[in-house]
C-alpha cells in the first residue's frame, strides 16, 4: 500500500470514527429530552444575563454619545448689554471656526422660561433683571473646554456655564456597569463550564456498566470519551443559540417602550441588537467550554472506572 493509499485510508477511519460519536452523542440527547432541556435552558439563562448587559450597555452609551453632541455652552453676558451688542456678539461667534450655531436668548424668552420651569407666572416672579444669553454649540465633539476658556476672556461676557458635570457621571456609571459585565462574563462562563461537567458526570456513571464492557472488548480511552465531548460541544452551542435567542425575544418586548419614551422626549430612540460577529464568538465560546467541561468530567470518571 502506497504512502498516498495509506494517508486516504486512515482519514477515512478518522472520519468515521468521527461520525460515529457525533451521531452518538446526538441520540443520547435526543433519548432524555427532558434532561436535555433543562440542561440547556439553565445554559441559556446563564448567558443571556452577560449577554443581556452587554447589549444594554452598548444602547447606553450610544445614546450617550448622541448626548455629548448635544453639548452647549450657555453664555451670560453683562446685564447693560443691550440687544443689538447681544446679536452682534452672537455674529461674531458664529463666525468662528470652532463654533457650530449660536442662538441669542434675550429677556424675554428668558423670563417665560423661567416661568415654565418654576410654574410661576410674570406677576408672581415680579421684575426680575435677566442678561441677554447665547447658547453656542462647538463644532466638533472635546472641544468643549478649550471653546468655553476662550470665551470667558472675551468682553461684555459676566458668566461661561458648561454642565458636563452630569456627562462625566454618565461616563464613570458606564465604565463600572463594563467592569461589572466582564465579571459576569467570566463568573457566569464558570457556571457553564460546571453546569456541562455536572451534566456528563451524572451521564458517564448512568453508563457505568456499559463504559466497562468497552473498556473490557479493548476500547481505548479516546473511543469512550469522544461522544461525551460531542455531547458537551451540543449542549454548549445550543445554550448558546438559546441565550441570543433570549436577548433578541427581550429587545422585542422592550422595543415599544423604548420607542414611546423616546417620541417623549422629543427623539427618536430604538435598540440595538447585538452584531452577529459577538452571536459568533457567544455561540462558539459556549461550545468551548462544553469540551472543556465534559474533558474534565470525563477525565475523572474514566480514571474512577478504569485507573
Amino acid at each position: 500500500m502506497s504512502r498516498r493509499d495509506a494517508l486516504r485510508s486512515g482519514a477515512r477511519g478518522w472520519a468515521r470514527r468521527h461520525a460515529y460519536s457525533l451521531l452518538s452523542s446526538i441520540g443520547a440527547l435526543v433519548r432524555s429530552p427532558v434532561a436535555t432541556g433543562m440542561t440547556v435552558g439553565v445554559l441559556a439563562i446563564a448567558m443571556s444575563l452577560p449577554l443581556g448587559l452587554y447589549v444594554a450597555l452598548d444602547n447606553l452609551e450610544r445614546m450617550n454619545t448622541d448626548l455629548e453632541r448635544l453639548e452647549s455652552i450657555s453664555v451670560f453676558l453683562e446685564i447693560d448689554v443691550d440687544a443689538e451688542a447681544a446679536r452682534r456678539m452672537a455674529s461674531s461667534l458664529a463666525s468662528a471656526p470652532d463654533v457650530l450655531t449660536v442662538d441669542p436668548i434675550g429677556p424675554e424668552d428668558g423670563m417665560r422660561e423661567l416661568a415654565g420651569a418654576t410654574g410661576l407666572d410674570d406677576l408672581e416672579l415680579g421684575e426680575v433683571p435677566l442678561p441677554w444669553v447665547l447658547e453656542v454649540t462647538p463644532a466638533r465633539e472635546g472641544d468643549v473646554e478649550r471653546l468655553a476658556n476662550r470665551l470667558r476672556s472675551l468682553d461684555d461676557i459676566d458668566q461661561v456655564i458648561v454642565d458636563l458635570a452630569w456627562l462625566r457621571r454618565l461616563d464613570s456609571l458606564l465604565s463600572v456597569f463594563a467592569r461589572l459585565v466582564e465579571l459576569l462574563a467570566v463568573l457566569f462562563g464558570l457556571a457553564v463550564l460546571f453546569v456541562i461537567a455536572n451534566t456528563i458526570r451524572a451521564e458517564i456513571q448512568a453508563r457505568h456498566e456499559e463504559i466497562e464492557v468497552m473498556a473490557l472488548v479493548g476500547a481505548t480511552p479516546a473511543w469512550i470519551r469522544r461522544p461525551f465531548l460531542y455531547a458537551g460541544l451540543w449542549m454548549g452551542l445550543l445554550g448558546g443559540a438559546c441565550a441570543w435567542l433570549l436577548v433578541q425575544g427581550g429587545l422585542w418586548l422592550l422595543a415599544g417602550p423604548v420607542r414611546e419614551l423616546g417620541e417623549a422626549y422629543g427623539t427618536p430612540a430604538t435598540l440595538q441588537a447585538p452584531p452577529a460577529g459577538l452571536i459568533g464568538v457567544l455561540v462558539a465560546g459556549a461550545g468551548t467550554l462544553g469540551i472543556l467541561g465534559a474533558a474534565i468530567a470525563v477525565s475523572r470518571q474514566l480514571h474512577r472506572i478504569n485507573p
